[in-house]
């Protein structure tokens, strides 16, 4: 049995986003999708401030997205979540980047989870309100693991909080939880 989890390319992601990825066998980037303005892949909230990289203007997927200084917005924030991924050891082969389909919502997900031979599907518990139908993922085989992370920050506030080898520790603690 593995376990896929997936998110958008947070720019400079919170601990919570870490988390799920360290639990995951295969972690999926997600780059095919609609940009979300005022969202999170240009912007992070660290310590009650917001810190905005800003876009240029247009409705495009966030592989066709770019910062006003011209660099790629996937290309920026990979590198972000590889370098905090690998400082808190988590293994960065099992992280993917998503492809092209037409597919939406849940059906975009088995698609995924078919893909990287994943019969288990990690998300947070407000995805089942939102857009995840969890009886479409159990009709295709793929069972649905929702878990809330407890430690709600960003993860540059759990390294001025804990440190970064307690942050790890924390990782470690949370990673079999929610596990079946």
């Amino acid at each position: 049995m593995s376990i896929l989890a997936a998110h958008q390319i947070n720019f400079i992601p919170w601990l919570p986003y870490f988390d799920k990825m360290n639990k995951a066998d295969t972690f999926v980037l997600m780059i095919n999708c609609q940009f979300e303005k005022n969202g999170y892949q240009n912007r992070a909230e660290v310590n009650g401030k917001w810190w905005t990289k800003p876009v240029v203007g247009g409705l495009k997927t966030i592989s066709e997205k770019f910062y006003t200084d011209g660099q790629k917005l996937y290309d920026v924030n990979i590198h972000w979540i590889l370098a905090i991924a690998k400082t808190l050891n988590i293994n960065t082969s099992k992280i993917h980047l998503d492809f092209p389909t037409e597919k939406r919502g849940t059906d975009r997900i088995i698609e995924m989870c078919k893909r990287f031979d994943c019969d288990r599907y990690l998300t947070n518990p407000e995805a089942m309100d939102k857009y995840l139908d969890e009886k479409k993922m159990n009709d295709a085989g793929i069972e649905v693991i929702a878990c809330e992370f407890p430690y709600k920050k960003h993860v540059f506030e759990a390294f001025d909080e804990l440190g970064i080898d307690g942050t790890i520790k924390l990782l470690e603690k949370e990673k079999n939880k929610c596990k079946v």
